[in-house]
């Protein structure tokens, strides 16, 4: 190879790679910034955090290292939400998805029924809008955690 085509193949390398490189870093430092307030958030309850899955840069779910309480935030723009369930007082959990006239999933919710409330607790796990129009691990974590919800520590 001579000189010439080295140096093309190096800046098309640098190119390619580089903005890559800087929007990983970005996205695990938000993610990073995230996983440290939920494990602030459960701290608060005087619990730890032993499994969570987050997506996105702003949806994190957790489950206290007893089993007691799923923690989760989200955070779009303004909107902020911050919540505990108490695992004990869980007697369903669903997966609701809303559809356009297309079958298109438009907004993906992981819905949990308790024994001592009537009306139910929404866990968004995701809405389309100009940022967010494609789906992509969130209806793979809502149920893995609708299964281990109700496989493994719902007690009804």
């Amino acid at each position: 190879m001579d000189l010439p085509d080295t140096i093309m193949g190096a800046i098309f390398f640098l190119i390619i790679i580089v903005p890559i490189v800087l929007i990983n870093k970005g996205l695990n430092k938000k993610r990073n910034f995230f996983i440290a307030k939920l494990n602030e958030f459960a701290l608060k309850e005087n619990k730890v955090i032993s499994e969570f899955d987050s997506w996105t840069d702003n949806t994190i779910i957790g489950i206290s290292s007893d089993n007691e309480y799923i923690f989760f935030l989200r955070e779009i723009d303004e909107n902020k939400t911050q919540l505990k369930i108490a695992v004990n007082k869980i007697k369903n959990c669903f997966i609701k998805e809303h559809k356009n006239d297309r079958k298109t999933i438009v907004s993906l919710e992981l819905v949990f029924e308790l024994n001592d409330r009537k009306e139910n607790i929404v866990l968004e796990f995701f809405k389309a809008d100009a940022k967010n129009f494609i789906m992509g691990e969130e209806m793979r974590i809502a149920k893995k955690w609708k299964n281990k919800i109700m496989e493994d520590y719902s007690k009804t």
